[in-house]
């Protein structure tokens, strides 16, 4: 007990340690640039951040955002373990699925969002865009870790008996399971940077995206800058949100 309250107190103290040292560094470039257009310094940032969240916009924007973050990332786990499960039971969809997931991965992502744009409009393109980035990397690394399921094991299980799906979720998804509470989070916190992006590069109305692509075209970088740690703390919640989640959730299926 007394060695985990000792952890946790070092890693607070290392995590104070960087954001000082991140601010002390900040400092001394906002005082060398002299310039706030440039680089404001980190009150002028904080005092923005203020104003930021006192802005009825601000939060219809954070929440239009959000809402695109979860349908992205909720297509994305359904997706991906829909086609996880098919590719783990049937050999022939296995054969299908990898060499699709292969190409997703290597698609370019900005080229992609511009087409995409133009198929589904500005408001949906960000959370198809997700999708397509999220759902091969959770395949990918749930593919590999049922890869280390041994032979013999799931022969016993289908000597036994058992059929596709038992076989799944009895023997193949216990050996998966095992990343899901890193894998899931960062997935779910690499979402919202994609969404964020797509809105960005899209200019989609009435997002968190829109509101700092304004920002940067009127030199707002004060604004900017909140913008960008309101997403960021955001983002690292929901991540950390969805870790402890996951870890209660997956306890099950330890060893």
């Amino acid at each position: 007990m007394k060695s985990k309250v000792r952890k946790t107190a070092e890693n607070a103290l290392y995590a104070v340690a960087v954001v000082g040292l991140i601010f002390a560094v900040w400092s001394i470039a906002a005082a060398v640039v002299g310039s706030e257009f440039i680089m404001p310094t980190v009150p002028d940032t904080f005092r923005a951040l203020g104003e930021t969240l006192a802005l009825p916009s601000f939060w219809r924007a954070l929440g239009a955002t959000l809402l695109r973050c979860a349908l992205s990332f909720a297509v994305s786990v359904a997706l991906f373990f829909a086609l996880f499960f098919l590719s783990s039971a049937f050999d022939a969809a296995a054969r299908i699925v990898r060499p699709i997931v292969s190409v997703l991965r290597t698609l370019p992502t900005m080229a992609v969002s511009l087409v995409l744009a133009i198929w589904t409009g500005a408001k949906v393109a960000p959370i198809v865009l997700g999708v397509l980035v999220i759902m091969p990397v959770l395949y990918s690394s749930a593919a590999a870790r049922a890869g280390t399921v041994p032979k013999e094991l799931r022969e016993i299980a289908r000597l036994c008996g058992a059929g596709r799906a038992q076989r799944f979720f009895n023997v193949t998804l216990p050996y998966a399971s095992g990343g899901f509470s890193e894998s899931l989070p960062s997935a779910l916190s690499f979402t919202v940077k994609i969404v964020i992006a797509a809105e960005i590069l899209m200019q989609t109305a009435g997002s968190i995206g829109i509101l700092m692509y304004k920002a940067q075209v009127y030199y707002m970088t004060a604004t900017l800058l909140a913008l960008v740690a309101a997403a960021v703390i955001v983002s690292v919640a929901l991540e950390y949100i969805a870790r402890a989640v996951l870890v209660v959730t997956l306890s099950r299926f330890d060893g």
